[in-house]
């Protein structure tokens, strides 16, 4: 069981390592340029209203500073922004797969649903879990090899964050890929939810709906410290997701 779901999902994890760090590698090293390229825009006589807006003079002398930059333009633009659709990816397949192909009914007659469940879901986890680390770490690993001075006590932050953020979206999706029997369904109910509640998230009183603000770390660079009241509720919700997942695989016929 362990070295099927090892071997099913060795090609995603792995597209999805080199996607991410290659991605890394392309914001990384071009802090200067960047910088150089803003200021080139901030100093136009005649800068166009709305990029004044977005790209603000302010915002750029912040950028100057390295930890700022590399927070702001790895965890809150480039990994941030595809966190929840790696966790998606990762998760869409697990058991939906298996119905669709019509394996489940093998792997079930091989072992209890239980030992299905869980070491299909535990395995995805776990892969999930060391790709989101090794994301988040990157930020560390290479200012200390590029002798880059980073506000280390924010990392620890950022990571929780991503981790529970992705793990939020990765237990959204597997619940439907329980619940339905082809693979389409799971990956398109579930980036509907995460588009349509970023839009609901723009309301203020329902600001709680966008997760995207949680996992881009917009607490943590505005107060420098992780949100702990929605990182216990993300948490909390996971476990519910993940337990009615399980509840929903023991009684399903298939």
């Amino acid at each position: 069981m362990i070295h099927k779901e090892l071997a099913d999902m060795k090609l995603r994890s792995i597209v999805i390592f080199f996607l991410g760090a290659g991605l890394f590698f392309f914001v990384a090293p071009f802090h200067r340029l960047t910088l150089e390229m803003l200021n080139e825009y901030t100093q136009l006589e005649n800068m166009p209203k709305l990029l004044e807006r977005f790209v603000p003079k302010n915002f750029v002398e912040r950028l100057s500073d390295w930890s700022f930059y590399i927070y702001t333009q790895w965890f809150g633009k480039n990994l941030g922004q595809f966190v929840p659709i790696l966790a998606i990816i990762i998760a869409f397949p697990l058991f939906a797969r298996e119905t669709e192909n019509g394996t489940m009914e093998f792997l079930l007659t091989r072992s209890s649903r239980k030992k299905v469940f869980w070491s299909k879901s535990c395995i995805a986890i776990a892969v999930l879990t060391v790709e989101m680390l090794v994301f988040s770490l990157l930020p560390g690993i290479y200012s200390l090899l590029a002798s880059k001075d980073l506000k280390y006590e924010l990392l620890g932050a950022y990571t929780i964050h991503t981790l529970v953020g992705a793990l939020f979206w990765f237990t959204v999706t597997m619940l439907f890929s329980v619940m339905y029997d082809d693979q389409v369904k799971p990956i398109l109910t579930a980036v509907g939810i995460l588009a349509s509640s970023t839009v609901i998230g723009i309301f203020k009183p329902l600001r709680f709906m966008n997760t995207y603000s949680y996992i881009l770390g917009s607490k943590i660079i505005s107060t420098g410290k992780m949100d702990v009241i929605y990182t216990v509720s993300l948490l909390t919700v996971i476990a519910v997701i993940l337990l009615s997942s399980y509840a929903i695989f023991l009684k399903k016929e298939f």
